[in-house]
């Protein structure tokens, strides 16, 4: 059978597709295994680093290194899989010891923006999947560690271990839902039975809000132009609050929370706590100056005067 001129374009293309497609291959391949390389190249340099500045420190499976400092607290609890955990922690570039204050990355899956004023700011909360691989089931409540990473853990391409100085904070052994709502609860106990709940749905999952009013004496409002000015804080410990921002001022709230502004009028004040993914999802809370302020997994808490 004769091939028409479009027969022989299309396979012309097809053929061209193919030698991309076994190129892009070859190509992605060999990057591979360069990465590979530099990886492996770096975690032998971290090996003598370690043998000969710490000898008493061994690797682990996974080629960190994990050094307990200070006390211990072997009765405490330890964490087990599917736990969260706070933690407080210090990151440094090891070779330079510097503290790693602005990288490439998103550096809140793994803490904070700016690392160095974690201890100040308050822990961190980690699921499973992120302390598991730097070997924090070997710590109780309270106790501390240098922990020696190369780079291929944390998924970086820089071939810079980093050495986190580390504290277990606490060890989170139920669901972070109702940790969270535990959290929420003991936070509004100052006002007694005059609190009021709402339901919020997000992707399948019930969230529950926890809200007090002083009605005042003014109009009512509407939830969708209310003028008002705030003040918010988080909290990962009972107790603990960590102020965000201060006296902000904003038009208009989510419909979501017209429940919570209905006998609301001019002069009143809202206090209200509830988990961060209701306000920002998964999504990272900068301030204006691209700082770090609220971990994800905390509860929030706003102090809300109604201006108009």
């Amino acid at each position: 059978m004769r091939l028409t001129y479009s027969n022989k374009f299309d396979m012309k293309i097809k053929t061209l597709v193919l030698l991309c497609t076994l190129f892009g291959c070859v190509f992605c391949s060999c990057k591979k295994n360069d990465l590979e390389e530099r990886w492996a190249e770096e975690e032998a340099k971290l090996d003598e680093w370690m043998k000969e500045n710490r000898p008493n420190v061994p690797p682990c499976e996974n080629s960190i290194y994990f050094e307990k400092v200070g006390a211990s607290y072997p009765d405490h609890i330890q964490p087990e899989a599917n736990d969260f955990v706070l933690v407080n922690f210090i990151c440094r570039f090891l070779y330079e010891d510097e503290i790693e204050t602005v990288s490439y990355k998103d550096w809140q899956a793994l803490g904070a923006k700016n690392p160095s004023k974690y201890r100040e700011g308050g822990p961190e909360l980690w699921p499973y999947e992120m302390w598991n691989s730097l070997g924090i089931a070997q710590l109780h409540e309270g106790e501390c560690a240098n922990i020696y990473v190369p780079s291929r853990i944390l998924n970086f391409q820089d071939f810079k271990p980093r050495k986190f100085e580390l504290e277990l904070v606490k060890v989170i052994d139920t669901d972070i839902k109702s940790y969270q709502e535990k959290l929420m609860g003991d936070c509004m106990k100052q006002y007694g039975k005059s609190v009021d709940t709402i339901t919020i749905k997000d992707k399948g999952k019930d969230y529950y809000v926890i809200f007090n009013i002083e009605e005042g004496k003014g109009d009512a409002v509407d939830v969708s132009s209310v003028k008002t000015h705030y003040n918010e804080s988080y909290l990962l410990q009972e107790g603990d609050f960590r102020t965000c921002v201060t006296d902000k001022a904003k038009t208009g709230w989510d419909k979501k929370f017209s429940q919570m502004f209905r006998s609301a009028k001019k002069g009143g004040k809202i206090t209200v706590v509830m988990p961060y993914k209701i306000m920002y999802e998964d999504n990272s809370y900068w301030d204006a100056n691209k700082q770090f302020i609220a971990p994800r997994g905390s509860v929030l808490k706003y102090e809300i005067n109604i201006d108009q």
